[in-house]
């Protein structure tokens, strides 16, 4: 029936049709393609977005914040600005995997960020590290996954004998490739290389991150030795396997034991460093 209507061919029941004019033709065409853009083309974009998992890493940067505003989606709360010349966005991640990817999925679909920096403090894995020293990372590590041997019921537990189960992310085509690590960006790395911590050294490394809280020196050993990290936090390399799948670039930037305020001055002298 469309074939007839668009040559104006009268049908029963129905008014003549007559060709519409191109102008108008090419109005309806404009606005429909705008209306079928994804929110994520028609949205502002930012050169940075900063996670962190607390407040109290956050509010340093947003305090300093200009022509500061807040939009929230879903359960997530963006804070938006200039901050060292710089377009951010900033974000809570609540230091939990799973808000962590929620969190840096939305901001990233929504203000498209030319580069994603996971900040704050970690523990050390390289016995080497001493609290204030700063792991920039040259690549991140979900150290989450793991297969144990099979034993029978009353057989115990010998979790140091354990196994990694490397993340599968997908690639183009719908194949999954598994793979130990996601790497941080080259050029973010190269300025990252250059902070000054506040006490302490700078060591690039492998930021590692799993829901755990591990105090076992045993336990400690084995991570680092089984997976190379240098260091654990909940969420950075989270973020990071995020952000690869999005094709955005990151960047991870942790103090041993730091506090929230060196942790926040860092991301400050990092961003200072890109202008």
């Amino acid at each position: 029936m469309s074939d007839f209507v668009g040559k104006g061919i009268r049908l029963e029941g129905s008014r003549p049709c007559e060709p519409r004019p191109a102008g108008t033709r090419a109005l309806h065409l404009l606005l429909a393609v705008v209306l079928l853009l994804p929110a994520a083309l028609r949205a502002e974009t930012v050169d940075v977005l900063l996670a962190a998992a607390t407040d109290a890493e956050l509010q340093p940067l947003i305090k300093r914040l200009d022509t500061p505003r807040t939009e929230t989606r879903a359960s997530w709360t963006f804070w938006l600005g200039r901050l060292n010349g710089k377009a951010v966005v900033l974000t809570r991640t609540e230091g939990d995997p799973l808000n962590a990817v929620a969190a840096t999925t939305l901001a990233i679909r929504r203000y498209a960020p030319q580069l994603v920096v996971t900040y704050g403090s970690a523990r050390a894995h390289d016995p080497a590290l001493q609290p204030g020293d700063v792991v920039v990372s040259r690549s991140f590590a979900a150290f989450d996954g793991l297969i144990s041997d099979p034993l029978p019921l009353g057989g115990g537990s010998t979790p140091l004998t354990w196994q990694r189960l490397p993340h599968a992310p997908m690639t183009p085509g719908e194949k999954e490739q598994y793979t130990d690590e996601f790497p941080a960006d080259p050029a973010a790395l190269a300025r990252a290389e250059k902070l000054q911590p506040a006490r302490g050294k700078l060591v690039p490394g492998t930021l590692g991150s799993a829901p755990q809280i591990n105090r076992e020196a045993d336990r400690i050993a084995w991570i680092h030795k089984t997976w190379h990290t240098s260091s654990e936090d909940a969420e950075s390399a989270h973020i990071a396997g995020c952000a690869m799948l999005l094709r955005t670039p990151v960047i991870g930037l942790r103090v041993i034991d730091g506090t929230p305020e060196e942790s926040a001055a860092l991301a400050l002298q990092f961003l200072e460093a890109s202008k």
